[in-house]
């Protein structure tokens, strides 16, 4: 299970990295796949860059404690992955009769099964025990 854990941990928090440098970069890529053409105005190309900020620290963390084999770090990183798509879908779904259909249906998609994988993560990854030297 933590083989299974780490590769998916890994995966999500590429997966993340490379949205949230999106976002940063391009923020208005948010209403294609999200939120519709409000995306391009300035007030809301800064609420993107800051949730594409979020993004990049939290996959960045995950994958530098992944890397050093710190799981246990790994799994609070996760932990916050979990936090924050949980957020994303309650907050999408909550919106959903306010946003594009296409849009919704993608992004519930995506936030629900990074939730999903952020969950199985964080419950997957644990701490090794001290090594005797």
């Amino acid at each position: 299970m933590a083989t299974v854990a780490r590769v998916l941990s890994g995966l999500l928090a590429l997966n993340r990295t490379a949205f949230g440098i999106t976002y940063l970069a391009r923020p208005q890529q948010a209403g294609k796949s999200w939120i519709g053409g409000v995306a391009r105005a300035p007030g809301t190309k800064v609420m993107v860059r800051s949730q594409g900020a979020r993004d990049v620290a939290l996959g960045a963390g995950a994958l530098w404690a992944l890397a050093r084999r710190r799981d246990d770090e790994a799994r609070a990183w996760m932990a916050a992955h979990a936090l924050a798509d949980g957020a994303d879908t309650v907050v999408t779904w909550t919106a959903r009769r306010r946003l594009p259909k296409r849009g919704v249906r993608t992004a519930l998609t995506m936030a629900s099964a990074s939730t999903a994988v952020a969950v199985i993560g964080a419950a997957g990854l644990r701490a090794r025990p001290p090594t005797a030297s």
